[in-house]
């Protein structure tokens, strides 16, 4: 799984691929990445399925990084860019920073904007800081506690976004979701798209590899 992500995420071809997108998923409302009581169930069953551990704290975080479970994020980049994260949480999941890359390139293609990014992992402590902060926020612990726990979701800001640019990443979101390759939510109170990312993804992207026009 490794080599396959790092062979998908350094492909020159990869950066060009489109998202092939069924046309009746392209009349996706907002409704449709709406949460709702499950919505916290569902990523955690998910989480569970693919063995994700949680983050518990910064040295467990380092771990992963060490161990290569977790990946560095640029804060910033061509394409996208961190705001607001700090250095020692800016890592993800292999398969959640590919993700990013192909979206912010084909966002970039479309609209000449950078995706703004303003969560990847958190670990317990700062879930339950958020929390505080923010009555939204989902819990640290237990069935809801957050995905971003796991590395493998982060967070799309809609602030700057044009209407166009967020009609777009919410017909993706959800026909990808569809298909059983994300779990995607809008959020409105924080103006975010929330992404997690599942661990099947990258066969995604290989099947637009091997069936892309040579």
């Amino acid at each position: 799984m490794q080599d396959l992500i790092c062979f998908l995420m350094r492909s020159s071809a990869l950066a060009f691929l489109v998202f092939l997108v069924p046309a009746c998923m392209w009349a996706a409302s907002r409704d449709m990445l709406l949460a709702d009581a499950s919505s916290q169930v569902i990523q955690n069953s998910r989480a569970d399925a693919d063995n994700l551990s949680r983050m518990r704290d910064i040295s467990m975080v380092r771990r992963f990084v060490r161990s290569g479970y977790l990946v560095s994020v640029p804060s910033s980049d061509q394409f996208y860019y961190l705001n607001a994260i700090p250095a020692g949480y800016r890592y993800c999941r292999p398969w959640a920073k590919l993700f990013l890359e192909r979206l912010s390139r084909q966002f970039y293609a479309k609209f000449k904007q950078r995706l703004r990014v303003t969560s990847l992992v958190r670990t317990v402590a700062s879930q339950i800081r958020l929390a505080r902060l923010n009555g939204n926020a989902a819990d640290a612990f237990g069935s809801l506690r957050s995905s971003h726990l796991t590395g493998a979701s982060l967070d799309i800001s809609k602030r700057f976004m044009s209407p166009q640019g967020r009609r777009w990443i919410r017909d993706v979101l959800y026909s990808l979701r569809k298909q059983g390759y994300i779990y995607a939510i809008e959020e409105f109170v924080q103006p975010t798209f929330h992404v997690m990312v599942y661990a099947n993804y990258p066969e995604y992207v290989q099947a637009l590899l091997r069936n892309a026009p040579h």
